[in-house]
C-alpha cells in the first residue's frame, strides 16, 4: 500500500518546501536583526515565519475540506482568511515582548515590526506566492541596507566637542555625568585628568573631556546640565 503523500490538495513534499522557504525567509531578516545587536535574532524570526507559513497552509486544507463536504451535503462556506488573521493578532504580543522603554527613548521598534513583516511573508509563503514573496524579500532586507548606510551617513552624524572641566573633587560627579550621557545617548570619548590640586580646605581637579553627541543633543543644553552641579567651577568649551 502506498504513502499518501496528498491531503486536501496540498502534496507533502510541497508543503515541507513551503516550510523550509519560510524558515530561510525568517532566518534571513532574523540575521539582519542579530548582526546589530538586537533581541528577536535567527531563530526567533525563522519560527514567527515559519509558523504564519504553516497556519496558511492549515487553512487552506480547511478551505479545501470544507468545499469538499460543500459539494456533498449542501452550500458550506468558510472563510479562508480567518486563521492567518489570528497570526497578524498573535504577532503583537510578540513584537510587545521586544519594545522596550527608558526614560524618554524607546527601542526595539524594528525588531517589532520585523516580526510582524516576517510573519506576513511567512503567511504568503504558505499560500505558495513564492513568485512574489522571494523578490519581495530580497528588496526588503535591500532597502534596509541602504536606509541603515544612509541614516550613518546623512542622519546619525555625530559631533565631537571637547571641554575642560574644572571641579572639587567628588565621587559622585563623575558618574553622575557618566548617567546623564549615558541616557542622552552621548559618548565619552576622552577623560583625562590634567591636573589636581590640593589647597588644603580642597582638591580641585581639571580634566579635558571629549564628548560624542548625536545630532538631536544641543551642546549648549548639554553643557548646560554639567554647570548646574554645585562641585563644578568651570567649564571652558575648546571647540
Amino acid at each position: 500500500m502506498g504513502i499518501e503523500t496528498t491531503l486536501y490538495g496540498i502534496n507533502f513534499y510541497e508543503f515541507m518546501f513551503r516550510v523550509l522557504m519560510a524558515c530561510i525567509v525568517g532566518g534571513l531578516f532574523g540575521l539582519e536583526r542579530k548582526s546589530k545587536g538586537k533581541p528577536a535574532g535567527m531563530k526567533t524570526n525563522m519560527l514567527a515565519c515559519a509558523g504564519a507559513a504553516i497556519v496558511s497552509v492549515i487553512q487552506l486544507m480547511i478551505s479545501n475540506k470544507t468545499a469538499e463536504v460543500g459539494l456533498e451535503i449542501g452550500n458550506i462556506k468558510a472563510d479562508p482568511t480567518r486563521l492567518t488573521a489570528q497570526v497578524i493578532s498573535g504577532l503583537g504580543f510578540l513584537g510587545a515582548g521586544v519594545i522596550m522603554t527608558g526614560g524618554d527613548k524607546v527601542k526595539g521598534l524594528t525588531t517589532a515590526a520585523t516580526l510582524w513583516l516576517v510573519a506576513i511573508l511567512g503567511i504568503g509563503i504558505g499560500y505558495g506566492f513564492y513568485y512574489f514573496i522571494v523578490p519581495a524579500s530580497a528588496m526588503i532586507l535591500f532597502l534596509s541596507y541602504l536606509i541603515k548606510k544612509f541614516e550613518t551617513v546623512f542622519i546619525d552624524k555625530r559631533k565631537i566637542k571637547k571641554i575642560i572641566l574644572e571641579y572639587e573633587q567628588s565621587d559622585d560627579l563623575d558618574g553622575i555625568i557618566k548617567g546623564i550621557a549615558k541616557e542622552k545617548d552621548i559618548k565619552i570619548v576622552v577623560n583625562k585628568k590634567i591636573s589636581e590640586i590640593d589647597d588644603g580646605e580642597r582638591i580641585v581637579i581639571k580634566k579635558i573631556m571629549h564628548f560624542s553627541l548625536p545630532r538631536y543633543v544641543t551642546t549648549k543644553y548639554f553643557f548646560s546640565i554639567i554647570r548646574k552641579f554645585e562641585e563644578v567651577i568651570s567649564v571652558t568649551r575648546i571647540n
